[in-house]
């Protein structure tokens, strides 16, 4: 892949983990999926710790040890809490290919985790956001990426969009402390945000706020519906951030949906490319 381009990718791998099963075959069809798609930095959700000490997903790891023994890449990853550190379950995470990046820090962003409405107290980001900063070259572009898995469509759907819409104002809220933390206003906000539908309130939190939505054609992203745009990727507005300027938002579709869905997930990995250029943070 050209080194002058980073490819970002996106993925809710449906489960993974979750299962007590080896999973063989889904780890080669993981590692064969993840290779396919050329990404060098990977958000995923719902992953599962199947290490009760550590927060490590076996079936994970063996796929991106797999990628190695294919490519000759080493691949790292980590795994965030949950709002409730109990929770062992649906994590949002980032692997990525030392080859093409560093990972600097993560810094668990401060979100609210809940808010009165109309006398109602209502629960926010049980996926809690982190941002995690990488190094490209020296002198060259840096990254920060924010892996999101917002409410579920499950409940009430006035209750749940508005959910959304108070997770994604607390979250842009406090994005100016993901660039003072972190030193870095090149930003990407991705994951399955489960809003169907551009004209979301939370959808327009994050334009309001800063960021381009790649998926505003609203392309489904979900196997099983098609009305489902649920996977989308945000990008600064800003013209002073050049690295961004041609970054659009690919899906990685399969011409079988149904082995999709079977071997690997319900969601399809969505991917985009940032410019490495000379860091215009400096």
């Amino acid at each position: 892949m050209n080194s002058r381009y980073l490819n970002v990718g996106c993925w809710n791998i449906e489960h993974y983990g979750k299962s007590t099963d080896d999973n063989d075959e889904n780890e080669y069809a993981l590692a064969e999926h993840i290779e396919l798609s050329g990404v060098d930095i990977l958000a995923l959700q719902e992953l599962y710790i199947t290490d009760s000490t550590n927060m490590e997903n076996r079936h994970l790891r063996k796929a991106l040890d797999l990628i190695e023994e294919h490519t000759g890449n080493s691949w790292e990853y980590e795994i965030f809490p949950n709002k409730n550190a109990g929770d062992k379950s649906q994590l949002c995470g980032v692997a990525w290919n030392t080859a093409r990046v560093t990972k600097e820090e993560t810094y668990k962003i401060p979100v609210k985790t809940h808010v009165m409405h109309e006398g109602k107290r209502l629960g926010l980001w049980d996926r809690t956001p982190h941002a995690v900063k990488f190094a490209t070259e020296p002198g060259k572009t840096d990254l920060v990426v924010i892996p999101i898995h917002m409410k579920s469509n499950v409940g009430r759907r006035h209750e749940v969009i508005l959910k959304r819409k108070y997770e994604a104002e607390t979250l842009i809220d406090n994005i100016g402390n993901v660039v003072d933390k972190l030193n870095d206003k090149d930003i990407v906000i991705l994951g399955d945000t489960n809003c169907k539908s551009r004209s979301e309130e939370a959808i327009q939190a994050f334009v309001k706020g800063g960021f381009e939505d790649l998926n505003e054609d609203d392309i489904p992203t979900f196997v099983r519906g098609n009305e489902a745009p649920f996977d989308r990727i945000f990008i600064p507005q800003s013209e002073e951030r050049k690295a961004f300027w041609y970054s659009r938002q690919y899906i990685l579709r399969a011409a079988s949906p149904l082995a999709h869905d079977t071997y690997l997930s319900d969601h399809y990995l969505i991917k985009t490319m940032v410019k490495i250029r000379s860091d215009d943070n400096r």
